[in-house]
């Protein structure tokens, strides 16, 4: 067994660092690195523009799909696929030529990065979306801006603006939220607002990552893909409502069947008994708890 069909087996776990070395064609990975210390990766708009150039660069000469970045002052955030496994090669040619650029440049020696990048597999749908949402509310947690939209280096803007001619392919993201380009940055939107009150996200430890996107996946859960597989619960519900006032067994296990699929997709009680028009009590009658 390979490790895809061991990924798709859920024999390993969705989101994994890379000193698991869980590299393989297709997957994808949220890649960061940063400064050493208190230095700076960046230090005038030449400096982001020549790292955004070289990365595009880099994503044509390995095949890579880049689905989204953030650059901040001392680190940065990629989320990628590749193609081939190459995963080390294409990294260590992107930080490398940035790293020789930065020192001639600034006419300096040493790291310009500390040491190997961190890498994280996705190997889920909403972890792949949290993981964006994360990159994209990095320059906000960090304190660097007052509005999330507001941020310069990052890819935001293709994800709630105008669709441009570029390199990064922003398009598969917003296509889990809805077909429709427009509905999708709708929705991709009102995920960057709920996240953005998630407590952390500001530092780069793996632990404090990993907290703040299992917290980002909860919502994201909500909306990836409802125009697919939330026809039929909506209708589920609308039909509940209908015949509410009845108290047939049917209902019962109707109410039940709706409350175990709200949940498991990430919403609160208190969401679940307004969505269902049912009682607090009720709620927990139902899934077999009493209301305390």
């Amino acid at each position: 067994m390979d490790m895809g069909e061991k990924i798709e087996g859920k024999k390993v776990k969705r989101y994994l660092t890379i000193n698991k070395r869980i590299i393989f064609e297709g997957g994808i990975y949220h890649i960061t690195q940063r400064a050493p210390g208190k230095e700076l990766l960046f230090l005038e708009e030449a400096d982001y523009l020549h790292f955004l150039g070289t990365l595009k660069e880099k994503v044509k000469k390995f095949n890579l799909d880049l689905f989204c970045f953030s650059l901040l002052p001392n680190h940065l955030h990629l989320l990628l696929r590749i193609k081939e496994k190459n995963l080390s090669q294409a990294m260590k040619n992107l930080f490398e030529k940035y790293a020789d650029y930065f020192n001639k440049k600034y006419q300096r020696k040493g790291h310009v990065f500390c040491g190997r990048y961190r890498a994280s597999l996705c190997n889920d749908e909403s972890y792949f979306l949290a993981a964006s949402i994360y990159i994209h509310l990095n320059p906000y947690k960090a304190g660097l801006c007052k509005d999330f939209k507001s941020y310069r280096w990052d890819s935001l803007g293709l994800y709630i603006g105008i669709s441009k001619n570029t390199f990064i392919n922003f398009g598969e993201i917003l296509f889990l939220l809805s077909s429709q380009i427009d509905k999708a940055r709708k929705e991709y939107l009102r995920i960057l607002e709920e996240s953005a009150g998630i407590k952390g996200g500001t530092l780069l430890d793996s632990s404090s990552v990993k907290m703040f996107i299992k917290e980002a996946v909860r919502t994201v859960k909500r909306f990836v893909g409802k125009d697919k597989k939330w026809e039929d619960l909506n209708k589920s519900i609308e039909d509940f409502k209908l015949r509410k006032k009845t108290i047939g067994m049917k209902d019962k296990n109707t109410r039940k069947y709706l409350i175990e699929q709200l949940l498991a997709n990430g919403y609160s009680i208190r969401e679940i008994t307004q969505t269902l028009f049912i009682s607090r009590s009720s709620f927990y009658r139902t899934i077999g708890f009493k209301d305390k």
